[in-house]
């Protein structure tokens, strides 16, 4: 390894470089431990501590203080969106569990396609996340950013009428699924915008039930892409756009998306991802299982340097492969902030 540089650059100071196709000191680094935090930092369940901007805040800025990670989350999980829509959100023992709006045969999928919006500023949590948003933005002074999260149309959908339900719609009842998409799409638009107005400087974009292991390349082009290029398009921010799984498949179409950083899931390789979409940053991949839950801080490290070595230190950003686990340890998370600053941007 490198030593360290001697110049000392803030988080946002990072993430600028290596938005603008450059380098700081070392790569930004971005464990996915929103719900994680929750875990270690609070002695209640994620729903319990996320229904409070306080609560959401003080767990994320003392999660950083003991990670040093480049990052401050503005929510514990990402079912406030579908339960702004009227979805029940229910604790269980393995984390928060949404239940469908509605469930049946796909042609029932025709009454959710009519139902109002939710409005950001008085609906369910989602006048919390955004209190959570204003409040770690005052804390952060701009030196750390706050990152905001939605799921993407497609997921939103499949939570409001089941995913199974909504991928029946694509051959048995295209018009419904074409209103559903574009009124979810019209909501995340509006709240989106409401993150950047409270202050989100990044925001993250989960769209995990349009994973190449559920649908075709050519049903994402057709009903995905252009969705999320509008939302992506009218957002004045940058955006992480994470989909899980083997997305080599999608990545042309990943790539034309908007989103200034593609997010890989632990399965792909960084650096053919790179030979395939050379223009967006790439984020990824730490293993959120075998390595930073199950593994030894020397299984983190080497996991670390194996995606520093594979996609180099210029547009990259370390994270890891999917949210990780509650029960990974601390040390496994330091390990990983450590072992990126260490090599800095790589050696000599």
């Amino acid at each position: 390894m490198s030593s360290f540089p001697r110049m000392i650059c803030s988080p946002s100071q990072r993430f600028s470089a290596v938005l603008q196709g450059g380098s700081a000191d070392s790569v930004p680094v971005l464990p996915l431990l929103a719900g994680w935090a929750a875990h270690h930092f609070s002695g209640d369940s994620v729903l319990e501590t996320g229904s409070d901007a306080d609560r959401i805040v003080a767990v994320q800025i003392k999660a950083r203080e003991a990670l040093d990670h480049d990052g401050l989350f503005a929510y514990l999980d990402p079912l406030y969106i579908p339960e702004a829509f009227g979805c029940r959100v229910r604790r269980t023992a393995a984390g928060p569990l949404v239940e469908p709006l509605i469930s049946g045969p796909p042609e029932t999928a025709a009454s959710v396609a009519e139902i109002s919006l939710p409005d950001p500023r008085c609906t369910a949590r989602l006048p919390i996340i955004l209190g959570a948003v204003r409040k770690l933005t005052a804390y952060s002074q701009g030196q750390v950013p706050v990152i905001g999260l939605f799921e993407g149309p497609f997921t939103t959908a499949g939570r409001l009428i089941e995913t199974a339900a909504l991928l029946r719609l694509i051959y048995r009842n295209p018009p419904v699924l074409e209103r559903l998409l574009d009124r979810v799409s019209d909501f995340l638009l509006h709240f989106g915008q409401a993150l950047v107005e409270n202050g989100a400087q990044i925001l993250l974009i989960p769209e995990p039930t349009a994973s190449s292991s559920m649908i075709s390349p050519r049903v994402f082009a057709e009903w995905v892409l252009p969705r999320l290029q509008r939302i992506i398009r009218n957002l004045d921010r940058p955006c992480i756009l994470h989909i899980c799984g083997d997305t080599a498949p999608l990545l042309p179409s990943l790539a034309v998306s908007g989103a200034r950083v593609l997010s890989l899931d632990q399965c792909m390789d960084l650096r053919k991802s790179r030979e395939k979409a050379p223009q967006p940053v790439l984020g990824g991949n730490v293993d959120p299982v075998n390595s930073l839950w199950l593994g030894s801080v020397e299984t983190v490290k080497q996991d670390v340097l194996q995606c520093l070595v594979s996609a180099g230190t210029k547009k990259f950003i370390l994270m890891s492969g999917c949210s990780i686990p509650p029960q990974a340890p601390g040390e496994n998370l330091r390990a990983m902030v450590q072992t990126a600053r260490e090599y800095g941007l790589g050696p000599g």
